[in-house]
């Protein structure tokens, strides 16, 4: 169950870097502190992107474009972090903004994909006991961000993962793992960590030769939707292409 917990916040963390359409238009401010974000894997541009954030939340303190995208660049910071103690502090920081978020705009996919993120990262820090409690509450929030917006594929990943690693007793389904992951690779074909989960489940069902042609697909893609990730999917998807023994 442990491992379930640590491969659904893994996606989590991973899954709704994607930039998704908003209901109003959006602030250059907000434009530049998503391209430092998307950038984060050179220089400074993560912590910059979190201190163009927390100054404009200053003045706009319960803006929610604002509150889950602190949040979201705060979990990038944590991840980076060596001290679990440091670790807990910044990701509860995180979940508290990303409720705020998603209680200033209930129909904000973004928001509540984000808290659910946020809580798992934070139950995934604090151990076993704590993450078995978030699988309904993870649940929740990704259902919800897809009842708000059919096309958000990180939500339907973090489904599938939990559907693949969960055990049947608690609702675990292979079959319909690959379902929603087949959905999300759909949705965000450019987006890798789709592809390499979507390989992970066909595996788990006996189709090794799915698996392979999905692997490659990441390898493939030209324009990756999350340049900040694509380096680290590349070497995913080589390191289970040479498990697969092609």
């Amino acid at each position: 169950m442990l491992r379930f917990v640590a491969l659904s916040c893994l996606a989590l963390a991973r899954a709704q870097s994607l930039p998704v359409p908003e209901a109003g238009p959006v602030s250059a401010e907000l434009v530049e502190a998503d391209r430092l974000y998307f950038h984060r894997h050179q220089g400074a541009n993560l912590e910059d992107s979190i201190a163009l954030l927390e100054r404009a939340l200053q003045d706009r303190r319960d803006d929610p474009a604002l509150l889950w995208r602190l949040g979201r660049g705060l979990m990038r910071r944590g991840e980076r972090l060596a001290s679990k103690k440091e670790k807990l502090a910044v990701f509860v920081r995180s979940e508290e903004l990303c409720r705020r978020a998603a209680a200033a705009a209930p129909r904000d996919a973004q928001a509540h994909y984000w808290l659910g993120v946020a809580m798992g990262r934070r139950g995934q820090t604090q151990g076993l006991l704590r993450s078995l409690f978030l699988i309904e509450p993870l649940r929740r929030e990704m259902r919800a961000a897809i009842e708000i917006d059919p096309r958000h594929g990180g939500a339907h990943l973090v489904l599938g993962q939990m559907l693949l690693e969960i055990p049947g007793w608690a609702g675990g389904n292979k079959k319909e793992a690959v379902r929603e992951l087949e959905t999300a690779a759909e949705l965000e074909p450019d987006y890798a960590p789709h592809l390499t989960a979507l390989a992970q489940a066909y595996m788990a069902v006996g189709e090794r030769d799915k698996a392979r042609a999905a692997l490659r697909r990441v390898l493939a893609i030209e324009h990756p939707a999350d340049p900040g990730e694509y380096d680290d999917n590349v070497r995913e998807a080589n390191e289970m292409l040479g498990k697969l023994g092609s």
